[in-house]
């Protein structure tokens, strides 16, 4: 029997240990949407934690059967085959590979964020840092100050603000539809202060930012978490999402800027041909066509992690102008493993988004993920945020964090109990 003082030694070295696991990983969050490298300090931190630390080293061992660990492992498996073949070098396939350790962040945050008080800890952080961030914004847009990223431009780019302040609307909406959850909260439970929160939100990405990823992800996001969490038929739950859609694009017809870039967006798609200079969309259409060939001529496996250019070069070789430059990247997530890993790659990605809709969770975490992953599949369609830097890092992040369950194999109980496994599958069948 363990004596009291081992009881207590025991309780102190566990949570001393999954405090600091979260921490590092917050610090992953907040700093990414600032300072890369600070984030990739942060981002190694934690590996060496985990790796180091006896308690979270249990923790991930014990999440790689969660339901969403599995769903990821085909395509972590593919990407790590497909470096083996085509005409990238070793030194650009591995990099390549080496660059997906993004997906890492989402076992590291099954680990440590399965409970409900660190779930409500990780969206009040989230909030208040889309806030500060929104304030900063409007302020330096009004003031007419110069900031090195653009007018208004906080967080890492236009595209990245746009898509963390749609997590911090999500987060409003879900808290707002769900308020018996946060009663007594002084930030999820204050009604005012989250409308507050949504209207300076949504007035930022759709006034101040210039990002068209900033609108889709705002739209796609926040009309899918008020179908999620809306109570009542299905009826009920498509006519709010519906109402959220038309009051969103009610106010994006007020902008300026919002119906220029949507305007510009339809033209440079109908002009792509005629135009002497590139476009941003019609420099993405010719890279879709090109990336089309490229897949028809390898289907099944791809040109390999990492040899997207290389693959891509032959099919622009002789073409003179901006419609003969190469590229790494089409600017379409599906087209871009579609291209290095094929169909095979495609299907894992696909079972894996499949694998998240299907995963089990509480409310309103699991439709905070949901909504998440529509909007980062929405943008992706026009840009690669599976695999960039900042989105990608939110994306994997924000799932693991918001999908673990508990009870489940990490809540081990202090006098060493591990929680019955068919009793985790009974408590995350809801």
């Amino acid at each position: 029997m363990r004596s009291p003082g081992g009881f207590m030694a025991l309780k102190m070295q566990t949570g001393h240990a999954v405090t600091l696991g979260r921490i590092l990983l917050l610090g992953v969050f907040v700093t990414m949407l600032v300072s890369t490298s600070v984030s990739i300090a942060f981002e190694f931190a934690s590996y060496l934690a985990f790796a180091l630390v006896p308690e979270l080293r249990r923790r991930f061992v014990g999440i790689l059967t969660h339901p969403l660990a599995i769903a990821l492992l085909p395509f972590a498996l593919i990407l790590v085959v497909a470096t083996f073949y085509g005409p990238a070098s070793w030194r650009d396939a591995l990099g390549a590979l080496f660059g997906w350790r993004r997906i890492l962040l989402l076992p590291l945050a099954l680990a440590v964020f399965d409970d409900g008080a660190s779930k409500r800890m990780l969206l009040k952080v989230a909030l208040v840092t889309c806030m500060v961030g929104t304030l900063a914004s409007l302020f330096t847009a009004a003031a007419g100050i110069p900031l090195t990223r653009g007018p208004g431009i906080i967080f890492h780019n236009y595209a990245t603000q746009g898509m963390a302040l749609s997590i911090g609307i999500i987060i409003c909406v879900a808290a707002l539809l769900r308020q018996d959850a946060y009663t007594g909260d002084a930030l999820l439970g204050h009604r005012w202060i989250l409308v507050a929160a949504i209207a300076l939100m949504v007035l930022d990405i759709v006034f101040v930012l210039p990002g068209r990823s900033g609108y889709v992800s705002v739209l796609v996001m926040g009309a899918a978490i008020t179908a999620l969490l809306a109570k009542g038929s299905w009826r009920v739950k498509a006519a709010a999402a519906a109402a959220v859609l038309l009051c969103l694009a009610a106010v994006l017809a007020l902008s300026e800027s919002g119906r220029g870039r949507i305007a510009q967006a339809v033209q440079e798609i109908a002009t792509v041909d005629q135009t002497a200079e590139g476009t941003s969309l019609g420099v993405r259409v010719v890279m879709w066509r090109n990336t089309v060939r490229m897949v028809r001529d390898h289907p099944i496996f791809g040109v390999g992690t990492g040899g997207f250019q290389d693959g891509y070069r032959p099919y622009v070789q002789g073409v003179s102008g901006w419609h003969g430059h190469e590229t790494g990247d089409p600017h379409n997530q599906f087209l871009k493993i579609l291209g290095e890993q094929g169909l095979v790659g495609l299907a894992a990605l696909l079972f894996f988004i499949v694998g998240v809709f299907r995963c089990p969770g509480a409310d309103p975490y699991r439709q905070i993920a949901i909504a998440l992953l529509l909007g980062w599949c929405a943008t992706s369609l026009a840009n690669s945020h599976f695999s960039t830097f900042v989105e990608g890092r939110l994306l994997f992040f924000w799932l693991g964090a918001l999908l673990t369950s508990w009870p489940g194999p990490n809540r081990e109980s202090l006098d060493n109990d591990t929680f019955p496994a068919h009793a985790h599958r009974a408590s995350t069948a809801g």
